[in-house]
Formats: structure tokens, C-alpha cells, sequence
């Protein structure tokens, strides 16, 4: 029983001594409990942004734009009048929108029958709550219409794809995917491999070599860029065999792809060059990487966490790499698009920089 219990405490300190095995043991748990259980054990479930455009401005809608505020599942906000609705949805990258039509309470009134218009993207995990409290609060409206002369029921609701295309959820998934894809490559990889040639002298030997550090980065870049095209490829072809998807890559996606690949091999690079050894730089990579993925609205949809988690969220780049993705090859909204792109670049050469100004052929 002594030998057991010796070689025991001799394994412990050796696994402990790993910081990898501490952190998918101790630290990994914590991270995943911590954010399942903000985003799905609240007390009150969070309200679903609905953008409404009121082309009546009648009493009546003001009774419908009442109710719906009422219901405590949607957070109500008002698309102006003169708005083109589908430019604004475009534009915006809704996953939403609601449309009162012009007269919507004198016909109403009137016993006829009329109908309010939702704009939904039914691939999101939100689309159901939206239909189901419009559709709950059109029955409201309708049960208590003054006036009322006629059994059947007079508003209604009918629904239309946010999207010009009928794309599917593996649709929407893929442009995440290929983000995700890029930020596990280059962050977790490079930063292991630059903490192992600092570890094991490799720096100090390329110090004897005409090659520069930023060379040396660059190249990796450049196998980073050859590898992730090759993956990227795989992956619309299984996905076009198996589920038919219809996206591709736009040049704006193409601009997003190599910015990001040079952001997340910029970061692996930093987190190598500055932990100590090669656990230290995996351990950093998985505290910084892990949280990352399941925050950037890759798995879950960044309106159905806690305001808190959305701050953090939009405070990650995958975020801007993931959503701008899909705003070009889903949405058509090369506005944003643009925007995220811009994020990514200057995140990705202030990290390329750094990285290169901090490494040091020197290291042993």
C-alpha cells in the first residue's frame, strides 16, 4: 500500500507540474460551466431584438407596438417610417424585422382582414420566439378590436425569409466554421511550435541564417494560408455533397480569410514567444482560445446571451472574423462586412508587430 501510495503522490506532482493537464482538468470545467450556464441557466430569459417599422402610426398599431412590449420576450426598436425595409434589413444583417403595413388600423377597424409582415431568418435559435410572440400578440390585438362585427378573425400574420436565397442552417454554420477553423490553426499550432523553437535553442540557431523574424513569420503565414485554403476547400466540398449548400466565398470573405489567418498566427506566435515553455504557451493558447470560440456567435447566437457576455463578445476578434463572414456570404452586407474586415486587419498587424519586435533569435 505504501508503493501505491507513493507512486501516487509522485504521478500528482508530475501531472500538476503539467500545466496542460491542469488546466483541461481544473480550469477547462470552470470555463465551460461558467458559460453555459450564463447564457442558459438566467432567472429570466433575454429579450429577442425585434426592429418594428410602423408605416401606420394609427392608435390601433400603438395598442399592437404596446402589446408586444408587454409580452417581456422581444425588445421592441422602431425602423423609421421612410426606410426601405429590405435595404435596412441588408444592411443591418437583421435576423429579424416586423412591418405594421399603412392603414393597418382603419382597415382593421373596418372589418377586413389584415395582416402584419415578419421578416425572419428561421436557421436562427431566436426565429420561434419572434413567430410565436408576434403571432400571440396579433391575437391579443385582434380579440380586443372595438367595434367589432364579424367572428372571424380580422389581423393576421404572414411571414417572409429575411434572405433572397433558401439557405439552409449548414448554411449559416459554415461561414463560423471556417472562422473557427482559422483561429484553432494559427493560434493553438503557432503558438506551441514558436514556445517550442524558443524552448529548444532552434531561435538562436536561425539567428546564424541570413533569415529575418519577420521572414520567419511571414512563412508561416504563407503554410498557414496554403493549409486553410486546402481545409477550406474540404469543407465546401463534403458540405455541398452532403447537404447542398449553396454560400461561397465572395472577395470580401477572401480579404477576411487572410487577415484573419494572420491575426490568429500573429497571436500564437505572441503567446509562444512570451510563455516559458511549450505547456505554458498550450495552457495560454486554451485560457485565451477555448472562452473565444463558444463567445463569437459561432455556436450560439450573440442576442440570446446576457448584455455582459455580448460586451465581452464583441471585445474578440474571432467575432468580427466569424460575423463578417457571414455578413458578405450570407447577407450580401458588405458595409459591415468592411467594417469587420477593418478590425481584423489592424488587430492582425498590431499582433504581427508585436510578435515580431518581441521575438528574439537569442532565446535558448
Amino acid at each position: 500500500m505504501s508503493r501505491i501510495i507513493a507512486d501516487l503522490k509522485a504521478f500528482a506532482t508530475q501531472y500538476m507540474r503539467n500545466p496542460v493537464g491542469a488546466f483541461f482538468a481544473l480550469v477547462f470545467p470552470i470555463i465551460l460551466v461558467l458559460i453555459f450556464g450564463s447564457v442558459f441557466s438566467q432567472s429570466a430569459s433575454p429579450e429577442v431584438p425585434l426592429p418594428v417599422q410602423d408605416l401606420d402610426g394609427s392608435a390601433i398599431s400603438g395598442q399592437f407596438l404596446e402589446i408586444l412590449n408587454q409580452t417581456g420576450t422581444v425588445e421592441v426598436s422602431m425602423i423609421s417610417p421612410t426606410a426601405d425595409i429590405d435595404d435596412h434589413i441588408r444592411d443591418n444583417s437583421l435576423s429579424a424585422a416586423l412591418v405594421i403595413p399603412a392603414g393597418f388600423g382603419a382597415t382593421a377597424l373596418s372589418n377586413t382582414s389584415v395582416n402584419v409582415t415578419l421578416y425572419g431568418d428561421q436557421t436562427v435559435s431566436s426565429y420561434g420566439i419572434v413567430v410565436g410572440t408576434v403571432g400571440a400578440a396579433v391575437e391579443i390585438l385582434d380579440r380586443n378590436l372595438p367595434n367589432r362585427t364579424v367572428p372571424d378573425q380580422l389581423v393576421g400574420m404572414v411571414t417572409a425569409d429575411i434572405v433572397g436565397e433558401d439557405f439552409s442552417f449548414i448554411d449559416f454554420f459554415l461561414p463560423g466554421m471556417i472562422a473557427f477553423t482559422i483561429m484553432i490553426n494559427g493560434l493553438f499550432i503557432l503558438s506551441a511550435l514558436s514556445a517550442e523553437y524558443k524552448s529548444r535553442g532552434y531561435f538562436k540557431l536561425l539567428a546564424t541564417t541570413p533569415l529575418g523574424k519577420s521572414e520567419w513569420v511571414l512563412s508561416k503565414f504563407l503554410w498557414f494560408l496554403i493549409i486553410m485554403l486546402i481545409s477550406i476547400f474540404l469543407m465546401f466540398a463534403i458540405s455541398i455533397g452532403a447537404f447542398g449548400v449553396k454560400v461561397t466565398i465572395t472577395p470580401l470573405a477572401l480579404a477576411l480569410i487572410l487577415a484573419g489567418i494572420l491575426l490568429f498566427t500573429s497571436m500564437g506566435l505572441l503567446i509562444g514567444v512570451w510563455a516559458k515553455d511549450v505547456e505554458s504557451a498550450s495552457t495560454i493558447g486554451n485560457a485565451i482560445g477555448f472562452p473565444m470560440m463558444f463567445l463569437s456567435g459561432i455556436f450560439f447566437q450573440l442576442e440570446m446571451m446576457p448584455e455582459a457576455l455580448q460586451v465581452i463578445a464583441y471585445a474578440l476578434p474571432l467575432t468580427y472574423l466569424s460575423e463578417g463572414m457571414r455578413a458578405t456570404m450570407i447577407y450580401g452586407n458588405d458595409t459591415t462586412a468592411l467594417i469587420d474586415l477593418a478590425v481584423v486587419l489592424i488587430l492582425a498587424v498590431f499582433f504581427f508587430i508585436v510578435a515580431s519586435k518581441l521575438m528574439s533569435w537569442k532565446e535558448k
